[in-house]
């Protein structure tokens, strides 16, 4: 790349955990690639009426490099941007984006999926509700329908039923004991507030888990929330660090939308007390998720839980809709799949690196999951402009052509 410094306009929404970690994320990039934060020269715009259409005009016509843009509903102040080549990186913008660019152009946003995973992992690991629904932001965003959905799918692949809620008034309806997934921590802390105010108790009558973890909305709920924290940070470093490819590219670069996953699901009060069964099985999934890549098998589980092997197939079951050896397997292709999409690792060192000895058994154990070839998935890796939507997504899961996770 050329040591040549770039001019860079970053607009992120600062008031939230979720632009403080962006930033984070752009200089993490920044001092793993170039050693300092100092090799931009960055404009830093925090606030929606900060970002106006003549800073970004000004911008333009001072010679700027790229852009980030991550501040919803700010579409007309950078319309300017939407007919140029410049490179720009939207994250988390929603909507309606930039249809008429054709090149230089990358969404970047928290994986639906991946939220939808870990809410539902973390609620049935609890092994105490009775039933689940999920609570929609303010007028059902597009981003709120694609969480629920993912939750809903994740709690029907365990035969577990998802009610779907519009307000918090729907709420009432639903049995006591029912574990709800609000949209965001804003919706959780209206929920929770909705419930305290008809006297129903959180977590006694409904535990409520809501997304993001912005501490300063979760710490002064009462009860405090918990929280799915997305990985805001990874968003803001893949941010910088696709801008950059992009503004050192020799030619146009062809659009593409890349995802984020989850850093940490945050327990507080406001989710119920887990019961035995749930403590065991949250045993079993950290284990797993520590160390799947390491070969291991059923056996090193059930000793790591200290119980029999029956007690053990039988609580995951129960709690998770699948056996420990699947989970097992889950963690595995997960990660086969970020490598096959990420890194030029051979087939037989990503095999030996994600828990595989035999290489060719891997081989057909991807193709019989997911009904193509390694080496076809890194080509349908390659092929990131025509990545988008929710077929994208439904396909990177192995029917088609689909986003690509990171």
């Amino acid at each position: 790349m050329s040591c040549m410094r770039k001019s860079v306009f970053v607009a992120l929404r600062m008031a939230g955990i979720a632009g403080q970690a962006k930033l984070a994320g752009i200089f993490r990039y920044l001092t793993d690639h170039y050693g300092d934060t100092s090799s931009w020269n960055m404009t830093l715009v925090r606030t929606h009426v900060d970002l106006t259409r003549r800073q970004v005009e000004d911008a333009l016509e001072r010679g700027t490099d790229g852009f980030i843009v991550s501040i919803p509903n700010s579409w007309e102040a950078i319309a300017p941007l939407a007919e140029l080549e410049v490179p720009i990186v939207l994250a988390d913008m929603g909507g309606e984006g930039f249809p008429s660019r054709e090149s230089n152009i990358v969404a970047i946003r928290n994986s639906a999926r991946e939220i939808a995973r870990a809410a539902a992992l973390f609620l049935m690991g609890q092994g105490v509700a009775r039933a689940y629904a999920y609570l929609h932001a303010a007028n059902k965003p597009d981003w709120s329908i694609a969480r629920f959905e993912a939750f809903r799918d994740m709690l029907r692949g365990s035969g577990l039923w998802c009610a779907e809620l519009s307000s918090p008034q729907e709420v009432v309806r639903l049995k006591r004991g029912t574990a709800i997934l609000a949209a965001s921590d804003d919706t959780a802390f209206g929920l929770v507030d909705f419930l305290h105010k008809r006297r129903l108790k959180v977590p006694g009558d409904y535990a409520v888990l809501g997304i993001d973890n912005d501490k300063l909305i979760c710490e002064n709920s009462s009860p405090r929330l918990s929280s799915v924290q997305p990985d805001f940070e990874e968003e803001g470093y893949l941010a910088a660090e696709t801008l950059d490819e992009m503004m050192h590219s020799k030619g146009p670069v062809p659009p593409r939308t890349l995802l984020a996953g989850v850093k940490d699901v945050v327990r507080r009060e406001s989710t119920a007390e887990v019961s035995s069964a749930g403590r065991l099985v949250q045993k079993a999934v950290s284990f797993i998720d520590r160390h799947a890549l390491e070969n291991i098998g059923v056996d090193e589980v059930v000793r790591h839980l200290g119980c029999s092997r029956r007690l053990a197939d039988l609580r995951f079951r129960e709690l998770q809709g699948r056996s420990i050896l699947a989970a097992i397997t889950e963690r595995r292709l997960d990660e086969v799949k970020r490598r096959l999409v990420t890194t030029r690792d051979t087939m037989d060192a990503i095999a030996s690196h994600c828990g595989y000895s035999n290489p060719n058994y891997l081989k057909n154990l991807f193709k019989k999951r997911f009904h193509m070839t390694m080496s076809e998935f890194r080509k349908l890796g390659s092929r990131r402009d025509a990545i988008s939507g929710k077929e994208g997504y439904a396909a990177f899961q192995g029917i088609g052509l689909g986003e690509i996770m990171i």
